[in-house]
């Protein structure tokens, strides 16, 4: 109880500061609706009794009919407006929260490290809190705002039926019991069935993105697995959607029961009303103020537990969204904190090691190296040998496991992340390809900055970019990709000369490109490397390149193998000893 209390404090925190004007306007509408009511009900009664009166009478006097139903009139018509004004109130509170809460989401996926991202749990984490994220906050406000709406409105309805008889009352709370105690037991096993299903809902997803997305279409059809993924996918549907049907059957079912047990009491209800009218006991205003009442008071009583219900759900399934927001983010500043960051002289690693979580085998083993500053250096080797993890860890995406890495004798670890990044460029091997203009991608290199047009051209020139731009129906304004109107697909070796220019684009002292010129044509990579070095220029490059031709101008190469520093020197110094760059360049070669 207290751990859902806590979360009762965050939700409703979180509806406060997404929109307290709005959250504030919706206690108000709410608190007004539930006297009216008892209002309307009570002129009924005046309505029916003077109805009566006038009839019996034979009077031709209407004064006081009249006025009972301008006042039964407006008071409905009040009802209905402020009901009105609710749906727009609430609908606007929703959408400030479901922007809110998205932007809590994406600023703790922004933050956290990666090593999340190559966990499936997290994925988990990330699914269920996106799902319940946008609506269960204002879920939590709304039941308590219905809770404090409904407890008012019953309390009067019952006042009244208590001055007919107290058994009246007791018999609409009994009655009542079975559903919430039904609503409190279905909705903790449906959390416990959706929780246990998230891997195959996402599964579900996956599959669904095979049979639809752009990137899978090609092999999907070439290699005739549109059958295949079509069973996976219905498979996983099936096993996410079985027991949650059955869940709901027995849910219907013993909801069928309540039902009956509900219209029995209403049963009885009637009967000894219709009794008492017959008998003279009471007019037939009164009859109807009763009947109304207990009807009403069965619906407030309905909202009350529901709410309570509601309540007990929300705060099951809300758990998720906070306890992916209260995610530990690892990489952030140590003390002493390093407040600017200059590179005057090199970079260093001293005997840095890291392993994956949940790994007990070193990727990167014992490594020591330095990066002067304007040097260009290149790290080589087999696959799996490191060299991509170790761009990672320079990047600070990951933390040492052991020793440190320096930036001009200053441990990274003390700065800043995102301050630290400002100083790096790179271009990943798995580059992203983002559906904007030619312009947007390259400027998204450097976005704290107002666009740099001759910078954008230079770097498109130096990509090799140019005469591809030139062709573009809108030039730099082009939009590229499937996904949008108006918009050109790239090759791949096109997408990476953008992927290219973008990093060019960013005035950072280190440049790290992790095979830049894996999908260009022989042409463009040789333009690229003949001038590397006035492409670069003023900075320090870090290349990883399987081409181990393209790296004879570079002043230094690290040669990795199983996560350590085997071999290190020029291209010539390395070729001069038979080693294992020797050895990958011999074979390399002899195919020419």
């Amino acid at each position: 109880m207290k751990n859902k209390i806590a979360l009762f404090k965050k939700s409703i925190e979180a509806v406060w500061r997404s929109a307290s004007s709005w959250a504030l306007a919706n206690i108000i509408i709410s608190l007004l609706k539930s006297f009216l009511p008892l209002a309307l009900i009570w002129l009924i009664k005046l309505l029916i009794d003077e109805i009566t009166l006038v009839a019996g009478s034979g009077r031709a006097q209407l004064d006081n009919l009249l006025w009972l139903i301008i006042a039964a009139i407006t008071i409905w018509l009040l009802d209905e407006i402020l009901s009105d004004l609710g749906t727009f109130v609430r609908k606007k509170q929703s959408i400030k929260l479901e922007s809110y809460m998205f932007g809590l989401l994406h600023d703790k996926a922004i933050k956290l490290d990666l090593q999340y991202f190559e966990n499936p749990d997290y994925y988990d984490y990330l699914a269920r809190a996106s799902r319940e994220a946008p609506w269960r906050p204002n879920s939590i406000l709304n039941n308590l705002v219905s809770l404090f709406r409904g407890s008012v409105s019953l309390i009067l309805m019952l006042g009244l039926l208590f001055t007919f008889h107290w058994a009246m009352a007791l018999l609409l709370v009994v009655v009542n019991i079975p559903g919430v105690w039904l609503r409190l037991h279905f909705s903790e096993l449906l959390y416990n069935f959706q929780r246990e299903q998230t891997p195959e809902s996402r599964k579900m997803a996956y599959f669904n993105w095979l049979l639809t997305g752009s990137r899978p279409s090609r092999e999907l059809r070439l290699f005739d697995l549109g059958n295949y993924f079509e069973k996976l996918f219905r498979r996983a549907f099936e096993n996410t959607k079985e027991e949650e049907v059955n869940l709901v059957r027995k849910r219907t079912l013993i909801d069928l029961v309540s039902d009956l047990f509900k219209a029995a009491a209403l049963f009885l209800v009637f009967f000894v009303i219709a009794k008492k009218t017959v008998d003279g006991s009471l007019s037939i205003g009164e009859m109807s103020m009763y009947i109304l009442a207990f009807r009403q008071g069965m619906t407030y009583l309905k909202d009350v537990f529901g709410s309570l219900s509601g309540l007990y759900e929300d705060s099951i399934f809300v758990g998720d969204t906070f306890e992916f927001l209260d995610l530990e983010e690892n990489i952030k500043a140590e003390e002493p904190i390093a407040k600017t960051i200059s590179f005057n002289n090199k970079i260093s690693l001293e005997n840095v090691s890291f392993k994956y979580p949940g790994s007990s085998k070193n990727v990167i083993d014992n490594v020591s190296l330095e990066i002067k500053r304007g040097e260009v250096v290149a790290f080589v080797g087999p696959n799996g040998a490191g060299k991509s993890t170790l761009v990672r860890l320079l990047c600070r995406l990951y933390d040492t496991s052991e020793g440190k890495i320096k930036w001009d004798n200053v441990n990274i670890r003390n700065f800043e992340p995102a301050l630290y990044r400002e100083n790096l460029s790179v271009i990943f091997q798995d580059f992203m390809l983002y559906n904007m203009s030619v312009e947007d991608n390259i400027t998204m290199g450097d976005i704290r900055k107002k666009p740099d047009i001759d910078k954008m051209v230079e770097s498109a020139k130096n990509a090799g970019l140019k005469q591809l731009i030139e062709s573009l129906p809108n030039g730099y304004k082009t939009v590229i990709g499937t996904l949008f109107d108006d918009s050109r697909e790239l090759s791949w070796g096109e997408w990476q000369k953008l992927a290219l220019s973008r990093a060019l684009y960013r005035d950072a002292p280190l440049l790290i490109l992790d095979e830049p010129s894996s999908s260009l044509d022989a042409n463009t990579e040789h333009e690229i490397f003949s001038r590397f070095r006035e492409i670069t220029k003023g900075r320090t490059a870090v290349l990883i390149s399987h081409r181990l031709k393209s790296l004879s101008s570079v002043d230094r190469i690290y040669v990795l193998d199983k996560g350590k520093i085997v071999e290190s020197g020029s291209h010539e110094e390395l070729l001069a000893i038979e080693g294992l760059y020797r050895t990958m360049y011999e074979k390399q070669t002899s195919r020419f």
